[in-house]
């Protein structure tokens, strides 16, 4: 029998919000950066500003075909940034046209999942107000946890535009992409929580890692048996776990297959293995999102933006 537990430990996060019992430090500083900063990292919105300004992004005007939605791993943090560097590069590479909003707020998960329905509520509000008036009638997402959000969870406030995660976009222009001269590389694929087990997204990562790989590996738990990087759930905001961390254990997993490079197709999961095998090997694999291959192997230079665009 299938006993669902997730939602029963949301459940009882929940509880412990309303009933003003929270006692966690971590979560309670991550409650004050959503309200206040509007994102989880608690960062400046200045930071994200500079981030657009310096990368020339087009400004989202409901003309392009895409809102590209950075989230709060995409607009602050520094692999994330890198992740969303690189898909720009493919989408500009195959003519495809897109924009980011001038403001976004988080989209919700970690408060929904650590059982504060009040914030992520005015969060969900907030942000598709903020699509309506921007007219967005398509999203592309580096990260699973805002697909699922944005897709799913917000249905209670609303309706959003479609919402498609990267790999799903790479897998389905992957005919019009340029592969490397030589793949000489074995690649072990790491399969994201919210992106397999909640959107059964498990063929499209896989089709793009293998062009760019001599060899495509599978780690001993996979697909619908994948093993967690250790921060969903909103754990990525908390204090450490006690005992073995969990992103060292699936980092040693990976690690196990002997693959040259992982890849993810997650901002979070990157984070988390990246903490994680310099804590277990001096020359570790290297780490890459499913993006950055694509992008490595471009043999032509971004396009220009247009003036006229953002």
């Amino acid at each position: 029998m299938g006993i669902q537990h997730l939602p029963l430990i949301v459940g009882l996060r929940r509880g412990v919000v309303n009933t003003g019992q929270w006692e966690d430090q971590y979560g309670t500083k991550l409650f004050l950066n959503l309200e206040r900063n509007g994102n989880s990292l608690g960062m400046s919105l200045a930071e994200r500003d500079k981030f657009l300004q310096k990368q020339q992004f087009p400004i989202f005007d409901g003309t392009q075909e895409y809102c590209l939605w950075l989230g709060c791993m995409g607009a602050y943090d520094p692999r994330g940034q890198e992740t969303i560097k690189a898909l720009v590069a493919v989408m500009r590479y195959l003519g495809v046209t897109f924009g980011v909003l001038r403001a976004e707020r988080c989209n919700g998960d970690p408060a929904r999942r650590l059982g504060n329905d009040l914030a992520f509520g005015e969060l969900a509000q907030s942000n598709l107000d903020n699509l309506t008036r921007n007219r967005v009638n398509k999203i592309i997402s580096i990260c699973p946890h805002c697909v699922r959000t944005i897709s799913t969870d917000w249905k209670e406030y609303g309706t959003a535009p479609p919402v498609e995660h990267h790999t799903e976009f790479l897998a389905r222009h992957i005919d019009r992409l340029p592969r490397r001269e030589s793949n000489s590389s074995t690649i072990v694929y790491h399969d994201p929580c919210y992106l397999g087990r909640y959107r059964n997204c498990y063929d499209q990562p896989r089709e793009v890692a293998s062009a760019y790989a001599s060899q495509l590996v599978e780690p001993a738990r996979t697909r619908e048996r994948s093993f967690c990087c250790g921060a969903g759930g909103g754990l990525m905001f908390l204090g450490e776990e006690k005992g073995k961390r969990i992103n060292v254990e699936r980092a040693q997993q990976l690690i196990a297959t002997g693959a040259d490079a992982i890849a993810t197709a997650c901002p979070f999961c990157n984070s988390m293995f990246s903490d994680a095998l310099h804590t277990i090997s001096q020359n570790p694999p290297q780490l890459f999102d499913i993006a950055q291959l694509v992008a490595g192997a471009l043999r032509l230079p971004p396009d220009p933006i247009p003036k006229n665009n953002g």
